[in-house]
């Protein structure tokens, strides 16, 4: 009675001790004495936790601590030859598969991340297989049938793809909190390119979904923190370009407006100058560079402040104090702002300042006519125009 009391305790405490665990287990017919990696897919690379034999009956056995966030790992044969799972918490996942058909056969029960990840695999396969048949039949054409040829296929191609990634996009949204959306976003063709592109327009929708309601729940993962960078750093991007095209074009007049506190708090606008010949600078009080230029300045200011001209600068500053004391210091005669955002400025990002001191002249109608005009080129400019 003693022994089937201890039996019963030591079985009630070997359950709960898989409660607290993460666990993959299942069985691999005809692979008997081949050994089997466990692995997680990090950022950096993959990490191999443990391996096993296959035992007779093919049954095999993975334990690890709980997952404190879901991550991707890896059941491999051989380097070209594994399972990708998707994890999450306390788990326990049972994977049923055939050495021969391993990649594509595998049956996985227990966790809805992986079978989702299951999903975009066998999706992006048969995707591959479309492409790659394409382009073989476009590899076996002669030289003139590719010339005749070649529009139609590239047609094909890209239809393929974009209904791939029209179904791919629809799960994704579909699952919006889940980490296997994050394995779709990333997955390549044959030859290696990214089917996805986060600085595609139609494809950025699907980055920035998923970033941010993982965000939400995940701020903390790495692979998370990855993808929300990644998306800001596209849209950052795109805004720079747009203003860049716009001031590379002659005929731009849509001047993009910004709006900042002065000393006394009061907001001025860039576009309040409109009438003016106005140059837009950007300076630090603790930047020497911007000191010296600032003097020269001065001397320009006095010459032809009275003809229309005037300065709209704005300081990438962490100090109001130390801000306000150097305008008084150097005694800077014009409209001085701040966001006080130090080089997180929204305007420097706007105008796609990367170092400081910059400008931009901006003529009476609101165009930019010309770009970081420093002391002798900047008043032959004003002399030309005034």
């Amino acid at each position: 009675m003693r022994y089937f009391i201890s039996v019963i305790l030591a079985a009630l405490l070997l359950s709960c001790g898989n409660n607290n665990r993460f666990i993959v287990q299942g069985s691999i017919d005809n692979a008997v004495g081949d050994t089997l990696f466990f692995s997680r897919m990090d950022l950096g690379g993959d990490v191999v936790l443990d391996s096993t034999i296959v035992k007779k009956n093919g049954s095999f056995r993975f334990k690890q601590e709980a997952l404190l966030s879901p991550a991707f790992f890896k059941l491999s044969l051989s380097s070209d030859n594994y399972i990708t799972l998707l994890g999450d918490s306390t788990e326990h996942i049972e994977v049923t598969a055939d050495k021969n058909q391993f990649v594509t056969g595998y049956r996985v029960n227990n966790s809805e991340g992986s079978a989702l990840v299951k999903n975009y695999s066998l999706g992006v396969i048969h995707l591959r297989n479309s492409v790659d048949s394409l382009i073989k039949v476009y590899s076996h054409l002669s030289d003139d049938q590719k010339l005749m040829q070649v529009d139609t296929i590239n047609k094909q191609l890209a239809e393929t793809i974009a209904q791939y990634k029209q179904k791919t996009g629809q799960k994704i949204l579909e699952s919006p909190r889940s980490f296997a959306g994050y394995y779709a976003l990333f997955l390549n063709l044959s030859d290696g390119s990214p089917i996805m592109n986060v600085r595609n327009k139609n494809d950025q929708v699907y980055f920035s979904a998923l970033a941010t309601s993982l965000n939400l729940f995940y701020p903390e993962s790495p692979r998370v923190r990855q993808l929300y960078n990644m998306v800001l750093s596209a849209k950052a991007e795109e805004r720079r370009a747009r203003i860049l095209d716009i001031m590379n074009n002659a005929e731009a007049s849509n001047l993009p407006d910004i709006s900042i506190p002065d000393r006394n708090g009061n907001e001025v606008s860039l576009a309040s100058l409109k009438g003016k010949v106005v140059l837009l600078s950007f300076w630090a009080s603790w930047d020497k560079a911007s000191l010296r230029e600032n003097e020269q300045l001065k001397s320009i200011y006095k010459k032809y402040s009275d003809r229309g001209f005037e300065v709209y600068q704005v300081g990438l500053e962490r100090s109001k104090v130390l801000w306000e004391n150097a305008i008084v210091k150097t005694g800077l005669p014009w409209i001085n702002v701040t966001e006080l955002q130090y080089t997180s400025s929204e305007a420097a990002r706007l105008y796609n300042i990367q170092q400081i001191p910059a400008n931009y002249l901006i003529d009476r109608k609101g165009e930019i006519i010309g770009k970081n005009l420093f002391g002798s080129r900047l008043e032959n400019k004003l002399k030309d125009i005034l």
